[in-house]
């Protein structure tokens, strides 16, 4: 068959997913579910695929996206534990007394604040966090929504631990086109090129923040490219000293170390650095910049919103802010030492495995679970529950609160044993709520994480088949590369975008996109591993617009049916940042 039409019909199972999200506004895990039927359909009516290998195929492709299923849910567990702790309001307390420029508070909890929520926990969660904590502040909604994506933009290419990396690129979702011993190395180059894209995206990214802030939310005299340019350049040497630092940090070690720790590390730095600089005047104006008068607040910076109460009741500090922090702490402590590479730890923990494996007159299917090395299982799972049981004694109050009541005591207890008693029963009731709300947080993006790459092994299995003909994703590749020739490196940015604007995910965009990048690199005579980079970065652009954290936010900060209005203001940025990253990837292929 001509790979034309080859192509034309590989392409089916992607568009059905794409046109049930964005034109019947169907569920991901449904769209993602018609679109895993038609591949099947075609796998077995036009690529001849053998049943037992397709259902192979299918099988472990699955379990693969279970093994990411499996980091999603350790970091949102982490973040229910820290939520029910007290910790995340203790936080948010932490940021009501820095700094009162609202500049400063838009870079320290932009580039340090939202970049640690992302290393240690992604899916959407910075966003959802971080709005609320703008609109406590005094920010107008509109605002708060915003900047709540347009700072997540690059660092979802390493979130929840690097997920969109080790999960993108697993011997699941590239199948046969890389063996599996040379999986871990491939992460590897793809983290240090991602790094280097998203850090030289970080050194203007918090200035460009700034003046986008001032130009859309400033006053009227403000309003005005000229006038936006006057108020942001008092702040410019703090704000390129922040983004700086940030993407010399991501990029050193994304290059370095691999793709589980940069966000946490690059943030928890930028807002240390931050705090220092602010708490001692080191290149802060000193005429704070605020919003207008809230009677000056247009009805599309409120969405629709009351003015009483907006910003008013600060949140308290629960706990000593150190403990807040803590368990990020431990994590990314946990993750510095055994991806350290003098340490040489990484090959001893992926000794410690289970799996299985199908052998097949056409080929073997293999799964395996690398428990000890994989960031879901350890250290998220461990430290989130050890600081369930940290948080049941020492903040036993504040947890009772949290909690709706205190635990009951059996009568008659012994005084001596109350104590115990009461801390064991908080944190039995504090792992009940922390593991329901996590699963039922996790289950939608389980479902469809797990069809999703088994979607896509199929599609790449199906090259091996009984009528000879390329299969489903060599076909995309060779009209991809055909079309897009030498200019790939600037298409793919785009490709990594639209994948995660109708998904929502870096981590399902680069599942669903990686194999046909990489065999297009292939065919254009590019290298390969340089392409996934650009792709995952483009998943990250994809953040900003995606309809799924759109929504999202406009729920948690009240702006539900005002999403047309954030989205007029992120595509300036989300065209900017693809345009630099096609620029800075095209120049890396051709120049480095």
């Amino acid at each position: 068959m001509n790979v034309g039409l080859l192509a034309l019909a590989a392409a089916v199972p992607i568009a059905l997913a794409f046109g049930l999200l964005v034109g019947a506004r169907k569920s991901a895990a449904l769209s993602m579910s018609v679109g895993w039927i038609a591949a099947v359909i075609l796998g077995i009516a036009v690529w001849q695929m053998d049943l037992s290998w397709l259902a192979a195929s299918a099988a472990v492709g699955a379990l693969e996206g279970l093994n990411i299923v499996l980091i999603v849910f350790g970091a949102v567990l982490l973040m229910n534990y820290l939520d029910l702790g007290g910790a995340i309001g203790t936080i948010r307390w932490f940021f009501h007394g820095i700094e009162r420029d609202r500049r400063v508070q838009l870079l320290l909890i932009g580039l340090g604040f939202e970049t640690i929520i992302e290393g240690a926990a992604g899916f959407g969660t910075p966003g959802a966090l971080a709005a609320p904590l703008f609109v406590g502040l005094g920010f107008p909604p509109l605002a708060a929504a915003v900047f709540g994506l347009f700072f997540n933009a690059p660092n979802p290419q390493f979130g929840a631990a690097g997920t969109p990396i080790l999960g993108g690129i697993s011997t699941g979702t590239m199948g046969d086109l890389v063996p599996e011993s040379a999986i871990g190395a491939l992460q590897m180059t793809v983290s240090a090129w991602s790094g280097v894209m998203t850090g030289l995206t970080f050194v203007f990214w918090g200035l460009l923040g700034v003046f986008l802030l001032i130009y859309w939310f400033g006053d009227d005299a403000e309003r005005s490219i000229r006038g936006a340019a006057r108020s942001t350049l008092p702040i410019a040497p703090f704000a390129l000293v922040a983004g700086t630092t940030a993407g010399l940090i991501q990029w050193a070690v994304a290059w370095t170390i691999g793709p589980e720790l940069p966000d946490i590390a690059a943030g928890f730095v930028v807002l240390g650095l931050g705090i220092v600089m602010a708490n001692y005047g080191v290149l802060v104006p000193d005429d704070a910049w605020t919003f207008p008068d809230r009677e000056q607040w247009s009805d599309v910076w409120l969405g629709g919103l009351s003015l009483d109460g907006l910003g008013s009741g600060a949140p308290e500090r629960e706990m000593p802010v150190w403990l807040a922090w803590a368990p990020y702490l431990a994590v990314g402590l946990f993750l510095l030492v055994t991806r350290w590479p003098t340490f040489d730890l990484v090959s001893r923990l992926k000794e410690f495995t289970v799996g299985f494996g199908f052998d097949l007159p056409m080929g073997t299917q293999t799964w395996t679970l690398e428990y000890l090395y994989l960031p879901g299982t350890m250290p998220f799972v461990p430290v989130a529950v050890g600081t369930g049981l940290l948080f049941a004694f020492t903040q036993r109050d504040r947890l009772a609160e949290n909690l709706d009541g205190e635990a009951s005591l059996p009568d008659g207890l012994d005084r001596r044993l109350a104590g115990v008693h009461t801390g064991l029963a908080q944190w039995t009731r504090y792992n009940v709520a922390a593991w329901r709300e996590s699963l039922r947080q996790v289950g939608p993006a389980a479902v469809t994480l797990i069809v999703a790459v088994s979607l896509t092994q199929v599609m790449i299995a199906s090259a091996t088949n009984a009528s000879g003909a390329l299969g489903m994703m060599e076909s995309l590749s060779t009209v991809l590369a055909s079309a897009a020739g030498g200019a790939l490196p600037a298409v793919t940015p785009w490709i990594g975008a639209l994948g995660t604007f109708v998904t929502g995910s870096n981590t399902t965009s680069d599942i669903l996109f990686n194999a046909l990048q990489y065999q297009a690199a292939v065919d254009v005579g590019l290298e390969p591993s340089i392409i996934l980079a650009i792709q995952n970065v483009g998943g990250g652009v994809g953040n900003m617009i995606s309809v799924l954290n759109v929504a999202a936010i406009c729920g948690v900060v009240g702006l539900s049916g005002r999403e047309g209005d954030i989205l007029r203001k992120v595509v300036v940025p989300t065209v900017i940042f693809a345009l630099f990253a096609g620029g800075v990837g095209t120049a890396i292929v051709y120049l480095i």
